[in-house]
C-alpha cells in the first residue's frame, strides 16, 4: 500500500539517515548525562602512574650526577625492581577489577614505598641495602595481598591468584632473609628473590588460554601510558636543568633538538604500537622489550639534557655523544625486535628499517664524536634528524601493512 502517508514515512527515514550520518561526519551532539561514566579503577590508575612519574625523575637525577658506572648500574637494577612492581600490579588489574577500600589502600602503601625506594636507591647499595631489601620486600608483599584477597575467585582465575600470591609471598621472604647477610650474599639473594616472582609470571604468561586471559586493549594502553611517561620525563628533565641554571648558560639550540627527538620518538611508537596489538606467544618478550625501550628513552634524555645547562661557549667531552648514540641506537633495535611480537603483517620491512636507523645513528654519532670540528649540539641535530626521517619512512611503510586478528 503506498500513498501520501508512506511517501512522508520513507522521507523522514530518509531525513533521519541523512541526519545520522551528518551526526557522524560531525562530532557527537549527545547530551553529558548520556556518556558512559570513565570506571573509577581506571581513575585509580592513573593516579598510581603519578608516583613512577616521580620515581624515574629521581632516578634520573641520581644518574645524571654519578660518574661511577658500578652505580649507575646499581640505580638501573633498581629502576627494573620498581617496573616490575608497576607491571606486576598492572597485570594484576588487567584479570581482576577491583575497585574496593582495601585496593586502595594496598595501592596508596605501594606509592608510599616506591618513593621511599627510589629515594634509598641514591644512597647506594653499601649504605642502604638492609632498608632496601625491607623496603623492597613490603612492594612485593602489596602484590601478594592483591592476589591473595582473589584467591576465592570462582573458576581458574582463582587458582591462578593463588600461586601468584604464593610465589610473592615467597618472594618476600627471600628478601627479609636477604637484608640481615652480608653484602655479596644479599646481593645473591636479591636476583633470587626476583627470579621467583618473575620466571613464574613469564611461564604463565605464555599459557594463557583459559587460564588467566588478559584483556589486550588495557595492557597495551597501560604500557603506552608508562611510555609517555618516560617521554614527558624528558621534558621535565629539561626544565629542572633550566630552571636551575642562569639564562646565560642555556642552549637554546640543544633544547629545541631535545624536544624535536623526543617528538620523534613519539611519533615512531604511538602511531604504530598501540594499534598493532601482542602476539599470542610473544607476550613476555613484547613486555620485556618496552622496558629496554623505556630505560633507552629515559637514558636519551638524560644525555641530552647534559648539555642544555651548560654555558655554550664551555666545551663539554666529546665522547658525550656516545651516551646520547648508544641509547639511541639500542632503543631502535628493541622498536625493532618489539615489532615483531605484533600481529602488524608484514613485519620485515619495518623490522628492516629500524635496524637501518640503528645503523645510521651509529655512524652518525661515531663521526660526531671523531670529527673535531663537528660540536655535541651539532650531533644531537644530525641524530634528530635521523630520528625525524625514520619517523617519515615508518609512517609510509605501516600503509602498506595490516593488523591480522587477535
Amino acid at each position: 500500500m503506498t500513498g501520501p502517508a508512506s511517501e512522508v514515512g520513507a522521507s523522514e527515514v530518509g531525513a533521519s539517515e541523512v541526519g545520522a550520518s551528518e551526526v557522524g561526519a560531525s562530532e557527537d551532539r549527545r547530551p553529558f548525562a548520556s556518556y558512559t561514566a570513565v570506571p573509577l579503577a581506571a581513575w585509580l590508575e592513573l593516579f598510581y602512574d603519578l608516583i613512577f612519574v616521580a620515581a624515574i625523575l629521581v632516578f634520573s637525577s641520581a644518574v645524571s650526577h654519578l660518574n661511577d658506572d658500578v652505580r649507575v648500574a646499581w640505580v638501573v637494577g633498581v629502576f627494573v625492581a620498581v617496573w616490575w612492581i608497576w607491571v606486576s600490579t598492572t597485570m594484576f588489574a588487567n584479570r581482576f577489577r577491583v575497585d574496593d577500600v582495601g585496593q586502595r589502600l594496598l595501592v596508596l602503601i605501594q606509592m608510599f614505598l616506591v618513593v621511599l625506594l627510589a629515594g634509598e636507591a641514591r644512597e647506594g647499595v653499601g649504605r642502604d641495602g638492609l632498608v632496601l631489601s625491607v623496603t623492597y620486600a613490603a612492594l612485593i608483599g602489596t602484590v601478594a595481598v592483591m592476589y591473595w584477597r582473589r584467591a576465592r575467585t570462582p573458576g581458574p582465575l582463582g587458582a591462578y591468584a593463588v600461586h601468584r600470591s604464593v610465589y610473592a609471598f615467597v618472594s618476600v621472604a627471600t628478601f627479609l632473609v636477604a637484608a640481615a647477610l652480608p653484602e655479596t650474599s644479599r646481593q645473591i639473594l636479591w636476583v633470587f628473590g626476583l627470579l621467583v616472582t618473575i620466571v613464574p609470571s613469564v611461564v604463565q604468561s605464555e599459557r594463557l588460554g583459559g587460564v588467566a586471559p588478559i584483556d589486550e586493549r588495557h595492557i597495551v594502553e597501560r604500557m603506552g601510558a608508562f611510555t609517555i611517561i618516560v617521554c614527558g620525563e624528558a621534558f621535565l628533565k629539561v626544565a629542572i636543568q633550566v630552571s636551575s641554571a642562569p639564562i646565560a648558560h642555556l642552549d637554546f639550540v640543544a633544547l629545541g633538538f631535545q624536544f624535536v627527538l623526543t617528538f620523534a620518538i613519539w611519533s615512531t611508537y604511538f602511531p604504530d604500537m598501540p594499534h598493532a596489538g601482542i602476539r599470542r606467544d610473544r607476550f613476555a618478550p613484547w613486555t620485556a622489550l618496552h622496558l629496554l625501550v623505556q630505560l633507552c628513552i629515559a637514558g636519551t634524555a638524560i644525555g641530552v639534557a647534559q648539555m642544555v645547562a651548560v654555558d655554550p661557549l664551555a666545551h663539554l667531552p666529546a665522547s658525550d655523544i656516545l651516551e646520547v648514540t648508544v641509547t639511541l641506537a639500542v632503543m631502535y633495535v628493541g622498536l625493532a625486535l618489539l615489532g615483531l611480537c605484533t600481529r602488524r603483517q608484514p613485519a620485515w620491512p619495518l623490522f628492516a628499517l629500524r635496524l637501518s636507523t640503528t645503523l645510521a645513528i651509529v655512524v652518525v654519532g661515531v663521526a660526531a664524536w671523531r670529527i673535531p670540528w663537528v660540536d655535541l649540539v651539532e650531533g644531537v641535530a644530525m641524530l634528530s634528524t635521523v630520528a625525524i626521517l625514520h619517523a617519515f619512512a615508518a609512517d609510509r611503510l605501516r600503509r602498506r601493512t595490516k593488523v591480522s586478528p587477535a
